[in-house]
C-alpha cells in the first residue's frame, strides 16, 4: 500500500510539472487554435527560412516532414501556424494531377507550390533562383513525382505488363513536368 501511495504521488507530481511547463505555451496561443501575434513576431526571417528549407529538401525525410506539417496546418496547430506559411495550391496548374493506373501527383505539386510561394514571399524571386532554392525545390518535385509513380495498389487489378507500361508512362510524364518547371518556374 505504501508503494502504491508513493507511485500515485509521483504521478501527481509529474502531472503538475507538465501542467506548469505547458502554461507558457498555452499562454501564447489565442482562442480557437490561432496563433497570437507575440509568437509570430518572435520568429526571425532566418528561422522561417530554416524551417522552409527543412520542409522542401530533396529527400524522402523532408517529404515526410512536409506531410506532417501540412496535417498540422489543416488541424490549425500552433507548431506550424506560427510560421505563417502560404499553403495555397492549384496542384499541377494546367497539367493533369492524376494519371491512368491510379498515379496521383497532387501532393507532389502542392509541396512544390508551397516551396515556390513561400520562398518568393520571404526572399523574392531573384534570391529564390540565385541562392539555389529553386533548383532544390524542383529536384524535390521530381523525387516526389517519381515516388507517386512507384505507387502499386495492394490488390492490383492490372496484369504486371500493363502496370509496368503505365509506370513507365508515369515516370515519363513526371520528367516532362520537372523539365517544364525547371525551364520556366
Amino acid at each position: 500500500m505504501t508503494k502504491l501511495r508513493t507511485t500515485l504521488s509521483a504521478i501527481a507530481l509529474s502531472g503538475a510539472v507538465l501542467a506548469v511547463g505547458a502554461a507558457p505555451a498555452l499562454a501564447d496561443s489565442a482562442p480557437g487554435g490561432s496563433v497570437s501575434p507575440s509568437v509570430t513576431a518572435s520568429l526571425t526571417k532566418a528561422q522561417k527560412l530554416s524551417k522552409l528549407k527543412n520542409l522542401t529538401e530533396d529527400s524522402n525525410a523532408s517529404t515526410g516532414r512536409w506531410l506532417d506539417a501540412m496535417n498540422q496546418h489543416l488541424a490549425h496547430k500552433q507548431s506550424i501556424e506560427k510560421y505563417k506559411f502560404n499553403w495555397k495550391t492549384d496542384y499541377c496548374t494546367h497539367a493533369r494531377d492524376t494519371l491512368p493506373g491510379g498515379y496521383d501527383f497532387k501532393m507532389a505539386c502542392w509541396r512544390h507550390d508551397f516551396g515556390y510561394r513561400n520562398y518568393k514571399g520571404l526572399i523574392g524571386n531573384y534570391y529564390f533562383k540565385k541562392n539555389g532554392h529553386k533548383k532544390r525545390v524542383d529536384k524535390a518535385l521530381l523525387r516526389d513525382l517519381y515516388s507517386a509513380c512507384d505507387y502499386k495498389p495492394w490488390a492490383d487489378p492490372l496484369p504486371p505488363s500493363e502496370r509496368s507500361r503505365l509506370r513507365a508512362a508515369c515516370r515519363k510524364t513526371a520528367k516532362t513536368y520537372y523539365d517544364a518547371v525547371s525551364a520556366a518556374g
